[in-house]
């Protein structure tokens, strides 16, 4: 695979329950690291440590907490942390629509603010770290009407107040749109689930079968925890293996729901070149050198410089390569 880890696998089992804060030297730059929450293993187990250890190798003072999927908690983090002194924040959003506010209250204490994985809406963000969530949900839409050009299909996906479920909603229709202009497909069953919620896209699963007297090809989900919940209702109807299902993340459970057939793929995102880039730019941005970007991403206000994180679909032939050379997330059974 040409997608290797760039210096994060050593020491991150180690690392993976760094207590924070990390103590450094007192004329250290501190950075502060606001979660959305820890209910995705990804956010502790592989963004979390990954920045950490590099914020650790540039020498950074590094705070870092999760937000509960809370938008009250976290604009108290915002607010607790910039009243410590931190010189930058990186932030992943719980409501990146709602999220100008804390973006303001950083920009009013001259503290700029790194994007993590979805991007604050009108809002001055200094940078933005993510996939392209656009591109991610194209290529698994493409691999979905490949195996299934014709039939219903269900679209269960994640929280609207973050870009990214909006991105990938937009990146499935990009691909699905001739497929149901010509009739071959038809969407019986499409909603946003709050908070990625698996009990809620079970739910949506189970009613859009209902409606479809089982008669579904595919479920398009938003991420593995949606994905779960749309299994969880195919395993009541004895559907589980015959409908084709996506996840998005790749975590171990996925992983093994891919190996089990139940789950066709997840794509999957490298959190920890995605942690160590976020620390990297954070550093830049307070030392003033030159981020070196040359995409950007328009959130409404401005074109935000943008690093692009590698991505790609894990499927059962990938897998077993994948635990060669990425063991650090891809576990053998």
């Amino acid at each position: 695979m040409e997608r290797l880890l760039s210096g994060c696998a050593m020491g991150i089992v180690a690392l993976s329950m760094v207590t924070t804060p990390v103590a450094y030297a007192q004329d250290a730059i501190k950075v502060g690291l606001i979660l959305p929450s820890y209910d995705q293993i990804r956010w502790q187990n592989g963004d979390q440590p990954c920045f950490e250890a590099e914020a650790e190798k540039l020498g950074m003072d590094v705070s870092t907490v999760a937000s509960q999927m809370s938008e009250s908690v976290q604009a108290s983090q915002v607010e607790n942390m910039l009243t410590q002194g931190i010189d930058v924040l990186v932030l992943r959003p719980v409501n990146a629509a709602a999220s100008q506010g804390l973006v303001r209250m950083a920009n009013r204490a001259n503290v700029p603010v790194v994007a993590y994985d979805s991007l604050p809406l009108n809002a001055d963000v200094a940078a933005f770290v993510a996939r392209d969530a656009i591109a991610m949900a194209v290529e698994i839409a493409e691999a979905a009407v490949k195996a299934q050009p014709k039939g219903n299909y269900i679209l269960a996906l994640g929280d609207e107040g973050t870009n990214v479920a909006v991105e990938e909603r937009t990146g499935y229709y990009q691909v699905l749109q001739p497929f149901l202009d010509s009739g071959a497909i038809k969407i019986v069953s499409e909603q946003y689930n709050k908070g990625w919620s698996s009990e809620s896209s079970r739910a949506q699963v189970e009613n859009g079968l209902t409606k479809a007297n089982n008669d579904v090809v595919a479920v398009l989900a938003g991420n593995d925890g949606t994905a779960y919940g749309a299994i969880q209702a195919l395993q009541a109807q004895g559907l589980a293996g015959k409908v084709w299902v996506n996840g998005v993340d790749a975590e171990p459970r996925a992983q093994e729901l891919i190996t089990q057939g139940d789950l066709t793929l997840s794509n999957f995102t490298d959190y920890c070149q995605s942690g160590q880039e976020a620390a990297r730019i954070a550093k830049k941005l307070v030392t003033g050198e030159e981020l070196g970007l040359t995409a950007t991403f328009n959130n409404g206000l401005k074109d935000v410089p943008w690093f692009q994180v590698d991505k790609f679909n894990v499927t059962k032939d990938n897998l077993p390569e994948l635990q060669e050379s990425m063991s650090w997330w891809f576990k053998k059974p």
